[in-house]
């Protein structure tokens, strides 16, 4: 009789959370802007935090390397010193990077303002030539005058109604800067109290959890942990010897733009697979107007540095840290960027490697209750 009543019990409870589930996904349908509104308002306010977050995360990766290699024997000292090291470390990296390269994109910035109205009378003579060969009808002829002679006051107009916006870009800016300081110092913060955070995540997964779902939970993190650092370390690196590189070559082949070329090549190979391709196109675009015959060499240089970088660099710096097949790779990245944008496209390889590992490791276990062996090294 009470195993009876344990039953139903059971069965009433299950009915309960499986109306609840349904009640809350109506409604999250239902008021499905609002929720996203409140969602972006709640980003917006604890950006600070995220943006410390993210840079603790960085700092910590030399951090824990500077702890196995340092020489003191107490473990406080040891771990205080690290992180101030490697703090230090990350700057001087970024120090550097700045001072070497922001001069010469400062020069090809000024050089390629200097060369606008050179660009555009470019544009106009191959316009020109173009419809010249092609023998468009008169009809089109006078609406192309048309609107070549009305383009500058639309131009004017926009820039007008543009003003407003600017302002608020420059206020976007401040906000941005004020964000990133804060989030400096919370890093800061969470690098030299690491430990005690850790011990109250546990102490409060240890409260809600039984030990079951909190050595899982504990497992999901130190998957999820190793995932992202192994990837971010690999993928900025590979950044930087790519940048180095494309900037190396640029100045040999006699490239112009070749700081702002390495400078877009570089930051844009930290997104995978869509990165070097879009940085490709983009330097292209800035060297076409100065030589098209340079814009060429640069298209078949970039290619032959992606494909050097695929097969060299990539499978020593990266290595096998998302774990994932080109066809994997190339869904994460589109869906990420569908969804989140560069940084969607960005964190979208790593996320779904997490959720892969955890998907196959689920699956083999399934398949190891079955008594069953297909599959369980794919």
């Amino acid at each position: 009789m009470r195993s009876t009543d344990k039953m139903r019990d059971l069965t009433l409870k299950n009915m309960i959370i499986l109306v609840t589930y349904i009640a809350g996904l109506i409604l999250c349908l239902i008021y499905f802007k609002n929720i996203m509104g409140f969602i972006g308002q709640l980003i917006g306010i604890i950006k600070p935090f995220i943006i410390g977050f993210v840079l603790a995360f960085i700092f910590n990766i030399p951090m824990k390397y500077l702890i196995k290699k340092l020489p003191i024997k107490k473990e406080k000292v040891k771990k205080l010193v690290a992180a101030i090291l490697s703090i230090l470390l990350v700057f001087f990296v970024l120090t550097v990077i700045i001072m070497v390269v922001l001069p010469q994109v400062i020069e090809n910035i000024r050089m390629l303002i200097d060369n606008l109205p050179g660009i555009f009378s470019q544009i106009e003579e191959w316009l020109n030539y173009f419809f010249k060969e092609v023998h468009l009808s008169k009809d089109i002829l006078i609406k192309i005058e048309n609107f070549q002679q009305n383009l500058g006051q639309t131009i004017l107009g926009k820039l007008s109604t543009w003003v407003p916006s600017i302002a608020i870009g420059v206020t976007h800016i401040t906000s941005t800067i004020v964000n990133i300081f804060m989030g400096f110092v919370m890093a800061v913060y969470m690098l030299l109290s690491k430990d005690k955070l850790l011990r109250q995540v546990k102490k409060v997964g240890h409260a809600f959890l039984n030990d079951q779902k909190f050595n899982q939970a504990s497992e999901v993190l130190r998957l999820t942990s190793s995932t992202f650092e192994n990837f971010l370390a690999g993928q900025l690196t590979e950044s930087v010897i790519i940048g180095v590189l494309c900037y190396i070559g640029c100045i040999i082949l006699d490239i112009p733009y070749a700081s702002i070329a390495a400078v877009v090549i570089g930051f844009t190979n930290i997104i995978p697979y869509f990165g070097p391709i879009i940085g490709a196109v983009i330097s292209s675009v800035l060297i076409i107007f100065v030589s098209p015959i340079k814009a060429v060499i640069f298209l078949i240089f970039s290619t032959l540095l992606q494909q050097f970088e695929s097969n060299l660099i990539y499978p020593h710096v990266v290595g096998s840290s998302v774990g994932l097949s080109a066809l994997w790779v190339l869904f994460a990245v589109s869906a990420g960027g569908g969804l989140f944008g560069i940084p969607g496209m960005v964190f979208g390889l790593p996320t779904f490697s997490v959720i892969y590992e955890l998907m196959r490791r689920w699956t083999n276990q399934r398949l190891k209750e079955k008594n069953t062996k297909v599959g369980l090294s794919d």
